[in-house]
């Protein structure tokens, strides 16, 4: 009981901190206390998570193996950014300040034991990222697209939730019965969810949201914001609809779709960003299928692939936001990158190589646990499209890679910022230490995917 109100005690430290400093003007300060408290949460969660903690709060908020997993993974992403936003956005202030407010949305809708919970989470949540996406005059457009995707979410997970709330007369978080009416609030709840999650067809704005937003604010998005909506896809397909069958064939087929959606539109792109947004979309497939399956072997190879994602796409949005420093957007604008900062071609080559599935990187073991559990499971068919639209990605990886390693005349060496150096190590030090030892990784996540079905 203590350590969850000590917990939640630091958090409510951290939003006060942010308001006061924001309206002091006190950036470097600023930064300095949420990258402090930030770090003391992450390893509270840290040791929470690997002592078996379980406690309920106020009776609306559980800390236990699953939601910890993803507080901590919250935690380290909001930190990263924050360290990414200090570099390069104008008004790191208030950028701080919403995404604190954000972060509270996150934890209640990983820490829920309701629908109405996850409501208000995902909305704490939504609300402030679009105003993050604001603060950049130049990204009204994405905002409005953004605005516009989370109203259209509100509207279909309030009627989800109305049919679930008329057809038992609860809200909670547990099993409902197998009718067509129930079924029918499955499918809403993934449509309503699809759309923080990037899942196909509700991510037909994602491309123009990630490309017109800030760097750092795109690395928020693909990186934190979209692990929420698969934290409450999780919760709320497997604990309220498991003994169903139609929600997981559903999400199977949904799986597929994105995988093709996002790997062949990224073919013909040549901005990096909406390069890198139709990967992100293309990833959320291949975490699908964990889900589908409906094992807690492949809810935990997903909740892998989702850690390992986070960290890969924040480092290369922050190789991609030091470039746009340089108004430098696209594909054929990283030739030279080599000769001119080998760390960033390394680093870039590693990311982009992690998500192909490179072995010794946190992506191919995403994707082994991913595709194995699916072979086990009776979904080989699956398994093979997966590994299918691998080998399509290889081609529009490839192209960046080929790119930063052409040598042109009048190379120069160009130093990236302290903040950026910082975010990109750390992301690749995870990158490869866990690919290459991802046993502690595995099993925090076997045991919170062991959790979530012990609890239905």
């Amino acid at each position: 009981m203590i350590l969850a109100y000590v917990f939640i005690s630091i958090t409510a430290i951290m939003l006060f901190f942010n308001l006061a400093l924001n309206v002091a003007k006190r950036r470097s300060l600023q930064l300095a206390a949420n990258a402090a408290l930030l770090s003391i949460l992450s390893m509270l969660a840290a040791y929470m998570l690997y002592s078996g903690y379980i406690y309920t709060a106020a009776g609306t908020i559980s800390f236990n193996p699953f939601s910890l997993f993803f507080i901590l993974v919250f935690t380290l992403g909001i930190l990263l950014v924050n360290v990414l936003a200090y570099g390069h956005s104008e008004d790191y202030g208030s950028f701080a300040l919403l995404a604190s407010f954000a972060l509270i949305g996150m934890y209640l809708v990983s820490s829920s034991t309701s629908l109405i919970t996850i409501f208000l989470g995902l909305e704490l949540a939504s609300i402030p990222t679009v105003f993050i996406v604001l603060i950049s005059r130049k990204s009204l457009e994405a905002a409005a697209k953004l605005f516009i995707m989370a109203s259209i979410a509100v509207a279909f997970f309030s009627f989800a939730m109305a049919l679930v709330y008329g057809g038992t007369n609860a809200l909670s978080l547990s099993t409902v019965p197998k009718t067509a009416l129930m079924a029918f609030a499955s499918v809403l709840f993934i449509a309503s969810i699809g759309f923080d999650a990037s899942i196909f067809p509700f991510n037909i704005f994602i491309p123009d949201v990630y490309n017109g937003a800030p760097a750092y604010v795109t690395s928020m998005l693909g990186g934190i914001n979209k692990k929420m909506g698969f934290a409450a896809l999780i919760q709320v397909i497997i604990l309220l609809f498991i003994t169903s069958k139609s929600p997981f064939i559903v999400l199977a087929i949904l799986s597929v779709f994105t995988m093709f959606y996002g790997n062949l539109a990224a073919l013909r792109q040549e901005n990096l960003k909406r390069l890198l947004a139709y990967s992100s979309i293309s990833q959320a497939g291949y975490m699908l299928i964990g889900i589908a399956i409906s094992t807690q072997y492949g809810v935990g190879a997903s909740l892998f692939q989702i850690f390992a994602h986070m960290f890969i796409f924040i480092g290369l949005l922050g190789i991609v936001g030091w470039l746009e420093g340089r108004n430098r957007h696209r594909v054929s604008d990283l030739i030279g990158l080599s000769g001119e900062n080998r760390f960033a071609a390394i680093a870039m080559t590693i990311f982009m190589l992690s998500l192909v599935g490179l072995p010794f990187t946190t992506g191919f073991v995403g994707k082994f646990l991913l595709f194995l559990g699916a072979v086990r499971s009776g979904f080989a068919w699956l398994a093979i499209i997966g590994i299918i639209n691998s080998i399509i990605s290889v081609y529009y990886y490839a192209r960046p890679i080929m790119a930063a390693y052409t040598g042109r005349a009048g190379e120069y060496k160009i130093r990236m910022h302290r903040s950026t150096l910082i975010v990109i190590s750390a992301c690749l030090a995870i990158t490869l230490v866990l690919g290459i030892f991802p046993s502690p990784l595995i099993s925090i996540t076997s045991n919170a995917g062991a959790y979530l079905f012990n609890a239905h």
